[in-house]
């Protein structure tokens, strides 16, 4: 709230104002928010800093610089590209529908920037199946088949955000030595610059997917100019301002947590847990990057996989024969059999051999130099991790159990994860750290605990 003097030495206050309905805010004791009485809108006090600093372009009825466009719709899934006249439209590109109508453009289209199409449709068709190789399930028909891919070179409209964000940060710092390990409460007080952080600003879009192929060069961003659109769709960024705010937040709440974490030297591990950002926004530019995206129907699903048409990264989600799946899970169960059949078999020989000498079938010598074997090599594991601070024949059974259950827990969560959409890392708060920004870092610590690994052998 905004408090000024008139001219009468009367006091006004400028209240701040609901995003969604231009109602007046009231911070709320139950929600720690500002709510608005009228729609009922919560919004966090960073939440609405944000977004008093994005200004919303490309808002305008559309004029006759862009009478050379039209506009695609899809009646299927409702999304819409726009396209130069001499360009059309026979399917949608995101869902594959042949029901796509064209209209005139009614809003106008005029983003501040671009960068040109540098990967070539062929070059991302071979990127697509180098990218499909590296999956275990996907169908032979992938590769063979033409008729149910659809490629498409899109525009897709992202905001470029600078931004100098002070993060509060609290979580857990480790330090260990061979026999112990120290606890430390760290809180952390960061002030870093970002450069040019994209955020997709298309609904039709999938988020994770493109932040899946970032990063993009961004010293390769040229002046809009409609000449690169030739031959290509391009997007009108459609997301609410008050959508694309979360988003920001999220992104730079998870980059306050990486740079707390990075700037932590002298821990051997840190959990970060609470993370408080206010982002104070520089600069944000409204540019278009260049996308191939292909969809592809398999079995009445549609996938779709993304390539950076700058920098050739590729990603998505891929279909997933069963057949091929469940033979490989076939196995997995098989060879799990098979180890526990094997780490069965000694001890279950020592046990037939001592009864059998119980019963005066065996010599007991034989039965001696078995146990004999089996002391030894529990003494040699001893020797070899001193971990084990006593002798307990239970000591090394359970941690050679442990061992081979994580292990093979570790298979099968690699072989389940094979599935998964989009397996590609997202990139980390460094690539965005802005260099010219002295950052600030400021940590204090409290010493929480000592804990003994020594003992928790002891107890185990």
């Amino acid at each position: 709230m905004n408090i000024g003097l008139t001219k009468n030495n009367e006091i006004l206050a400028d209240s701040n104002k609901c995003p969604a309905c231009g109602g007046n805010l009231i911070f709320s004791v139950e929600h720690q928010s500002m709510t608005c009485s009228f729609c009922g809108g919560v919004y966090s006090p960073e939440k609405l800093y944000l977004l008093s600093a994005i200004t919303p372009l490309d808002q305008e009825e559309s004029d006759e610089d862009d009478d050379d466009k039209h506009e695609i719709i899809c009646n299927s899934c409702g999304a819409g590209i726009v396209a130069d006249n001499n360009t059309s439209a026979t399917a949608c590109a995101f869902c594959g529908s042949p029901s796509v109508i064209t209209q005139r453009l009614t809003k106008k289209f005029r983003p501040q920037y671009l960068i040109p199409f540098r990967i070539t449709k062929e070059e991302a068709i071979a990127k697509i199946d180098e990218f499909a190789k590296d999956g275990e399930y996907v169908p032979h028909e992938f590769f063979k088949s033409t008729k149910n891919k659809n490629i498409t070179g899109i525009y897709v409209p992202f905001w470029l955000m600078d931004a100098r964000c002070e993060m509060h940060t609290m979580g857990t710092g480790y330090k260990e030595s061979f026999k112990s390990k120290d606890r430390y409460l760290v809180k952390s007080d960061i002030t870093i610059g970002l450069k040019n952080v994209p955020f997709d600003g298309a609904v039709n879009m999938k988020d994770d997917l493109m932040e899946a192929i970032e990063p993009y060069d961004c010293s390769d961003v040229r002046e809009f100019n409609t000449s690169y659109l030739q031959g290509f769709y391009s997007q009108r960024y459609d997301l609410s301002v008050d959508g694309l705010s979360d988003r920001i937040l999220a992104r730079l709440q998870r980059y306050g947590k990486e740079a707390a974490a990075a700037s932590l030297k002298g821990y051997d591990s840190f959990e970060c847990g609470a993370c408080a950002v206010t982002p104070d926004l520089q600069e944000q530019k409204y540019v278009l990057f260049p996308v191939w995206l292909m969809t592809y129907e398999y079995k009445d699903s549609v996938y779709q996989i993304a390539v950076n048409a700058q920098t050739g990264k590729t990603d998505g989600d891929l279909p997933v024969d069963t057949v091929k799946r469940n033979l490989r899970l076939f196995w997995y169960y098989f060879v799990n059999v098979l180890i526990g059949i094997l780490m069965a078999a000694l001890p279950a020989a020592f046990i037939y051999a001592v009864v059998k000498t119980l019963l005066g079938i065996y010599d007991p010598v034989f039965v001696v130099e078995m146990g004999g074997l089996v002391i030894i090599l529990i003494l040699l594991l001893k020797i070899m991790d001193s971990s084990f601070s006593r002798f307990s024949i239970f000591n090394p059974i359970r941690r050679v159990l442990t061992a081979v259950i994580k292990s093979r827990s570790g298979v099968k969560e690699k072989l389940l994860g094979n599935t998964d959409i989009f397996r590609g890392k997202r990139p980390l708060f460094d690539v965005y750290y802005d260099e010219s920004y002295k950052a600030k870092i400021n940590t204090e610590e409290t010493f929480r605990g000592h804990e003994s690994i020594l003992a928790d052998e002891r107890r185990s």
